[in-house]
């Protein structure tokens, strides 16, 4: 009864991980999206129709005999998940009391039910058996890495909670598997597809197999949170010299939050990121302040090969944009003394701190 608690407990927070949900008709801003629901609900929202397109999974390794069509553990997997009639789920308590009392021997016949024909029979299972997995029994992560395949979103949901509990060579086994998760008309739910995105991210060059898809997804998502996932996983799954271009298209997204990962990316890349210097130099005119001083700290740490490109912001119509090239220009230092002539124009400038600055910037690169 113990483990059949913790298994109800849990069942709001997967909601939030994204077990096969649909989102509310007025779904609660994205920084609240992962958000655990109140203390003792015992609710979700409820998962659209499954789609079709998508591969069963494969059979179970060896296990005990499956269940027939009639008996009582099937029964009781069917009915263990059911729709509160709000458009969420909640735990049948009676069909988990039947469970309960069926023992460890009912609990070993749901792995066969893993690949019945209901995605209730499966959804059930997959619920009561996140309760049972062990991350060293190679039966069971076939099982449960399988259940990434499943047509029904839901399923896929739990299989995703299995696997971040897997060992890392598991997960990097099951990499494929994840990144056809992030394809937005098999996973409608954006907070699932930022959440496989940051799972690959966390595997770095185990994902590389999940790279391409990943590239696609931070380009072509259409939610931003998504995108900016993306990106953040692209920096620690591809090579920086590999990563530097990919992050440098992210600062043009149309949203701030993929900018700002991107920028944020490439100022911890250091030197490494010159090649994105023209960009990061652009993204000093951002609307979005943490993109613009991600880039000026990012524009400082490339040093000398960012001079020419910052020299080029000098004459922007946007006011913040010669401040801080100014301002990156000052505490580069002598290694920016090219760049003297254009700063040289800009104490010309209509506005008093761009003066100021350039007066600054013209000390620190002479060395005074």
């Amino acid at each position: 009864m113990f483990r059949t608690l913790i298994l109800l407990a849990m069942l709001p927070a997967l909601a939030a991980l994204g077990c096969g949900t649909r989102p509310a008709a007025n779904p609660p801003p994205a920084a609240a999206a992962t958000d655990p629901p109140p203390s003792g609900s015992t609710s979700r929202p409820a998962d659209p129709a499954p789609s079709t397109d998508a591969v069963k999974p494969q059979p179970t390794p060896a296990s005990p005999a499956p269940a027939s069509a009639k008996s009582p553990v099937r029964d009781v997997a069917a009915r263990l998940i059911e729709s509160d009639g709000q458009g969420g789920w909640r735990t049948n308590e009676k069909a988990a009391t039947e469970l309960e009392k069926l023992g460890s021997e009912g609990i070993a016949q749901l792995w066969p039910l893993l690949t019945d024909s209901s995605a209730d029979v499966r959804r059930g299972a997959a619920f009561q058996l996140l309760g049972e997995f062990n991350p060293a029994n190679r039966d069971q992560v076939a099982a449960m890495s399988a259940l990434l395949d499943d047509a029904d979103r839901t399923v896929r949901g739990f299989a995703l909670s299995t696997v971040r509990q897997m060992e890392a060579t598991d997960q990097a086994a099951a990499v494929p598997r994840l990144a056809k998760m992030l394809d937005p008309a098999r996973e409608e739910k954006a907070t699932s597809r930022a959440a496989v995105a940051r799972l690959l991210g966390g595997l770095r060059q185990s994902a590389a197999g999940g790279l391409p898809t990943l590239i696609a997804t931070a380009a072509d998502d259409p939610e931003a949170s998504v995108r900016a996932a993306s990106l953040m996983a692209i920096s620690q799954v591809a090579p920086p010299e590999h990563a530097v271009a990919l992050l440098a298209k992210g600062l043009s997204d149309k949203e701030p939050s993929p900018r700002v990962v991107a920028a944020a990316r490439l100022r911890q890349l250091g030197p490494a990121a010159a090649p994105a210097a023209k960009d990061l130099a652009a993204a000093l005119a951002d609307s979005e302040a943490r993109v613009a001083e991600a880039a000026a700290e990012a524009l400082i740490n490339i040093g000398q090969p960012a001079v020419e490109a910052l020299a080029g912001q000098l004459t922007s119509s946007n006011i913040n944009a010669r401040k801080l090239a100014l301002a990156c220009l000052a505490k580069i230092g002598p290694p920016a003394k090219s760049a003297a002539s254009a700063i040289e124009k800009c104490k010309q400038d209509p506005d008093s701190q761009v003066r100021q600055l350039a007066e600054a910037a013209l000390r620190r690169i002479s060395g005074k």
